[in-house]
């Protein structure tokens, strides 16, 4: 069996995890509410208007443009070949485009330290440091762009962009496996978001870490997998 059809049962389980784990807070909130103090009840009537309220907030709580812009950046990499030529035998055609990207990252590399070392860098916060700087609070962004520039410049180079289409198509080539991710994204932002109104994990002492721990691994397991699944 190979790793994908692993990738493809491992998210089924974790599908129905979701699933499982969401009535069973139904259930579990309900009951503990009437004899624990603090606990909320999503089976009592403000649990139930609780829940009809905020559907969409629970969704809002996931970065979806932070996961969107990721996975384009992925992409792209992923279409231009330049993973798999850092890996693999590089012909003559392919070093000239690692040559001509390395010269183009080269360059923005330099910009941006011109504009974050120079005397009064425009990047930097009006205290002169990185903290809470244009730089520091764009940094993912600037991240995943740097990453979309280079598997564009490489792809062009090498010849795998040829037209308008082959470029808008390689920032999206991986985004039809991921359709599946959002469904399960939706189920889980409802599980986080319930989960949090009942209060449970407060009763048992977490100030929020685990909670954000646990958001931050229910979130983005499964999208790597299907990132996984899609190279």
């Amino acid at each position: 069996m190979s790793y994908k059809n692993h990738i493809r049962r491992i998210l089924r389980c974790y599908y129905w995890s979701i699933v499982i784990l969401l009535l069973l807070l139904l259930l579990a909130s309900w009951v503990l509410s009437i004899y624990i103090e603090g606990v909320q009840g999503l089976l009592t009537p403000r649990g139930i208007r609780w829940m009809c309220s905020n559907i969409v907030p629970n969704f809002a709580t996931v970065h979806l443009a932070k996961i969107l812009l990721g996975v384009m950046a992925i992409s792209v990499l992923h279409e231009s070949g330049i993973i798999r030529t850092l890996r693999g035998h590089v012909s003559l055609k392919q070093q000239r485009a690692l040559l001509m990207t390395g010269g183009v990252v080269v360059f923005v590399l330099g910009l941006f330290s011109l504009l974050l070392f120079l005397p009064n860098a425009v990047l930097l916060s009006a205290f002169g440091t990185f903290s809470h700087s244009a730089f520091s609070k764009g940094l993912y962004g600037l991240l995943m762009c740097f990453a979309i520039l280079v598997g564009n410049v490489y792809g062009a180079t090498v010849g795998r962009f040829v037209n308008v289409h082959d470029f808008v198509q390689a920032h999206v080539s991986i985004f039809s496996t991921l359709a599946n991710y959002f469904v399960i994204i939706f189920l889980t932002s409802q599980f986080i978001g319930c989960l949090e109104f009942t209060g449970i994990l407060t009763l048992l002492g977490d100030d929020g870490a685990v909670l954000y721990l646990l958001r931050g691994f229910l979130y983005n397991f499964p999208l790597l997998l299907y990132i996984l699944l899609s190279l």
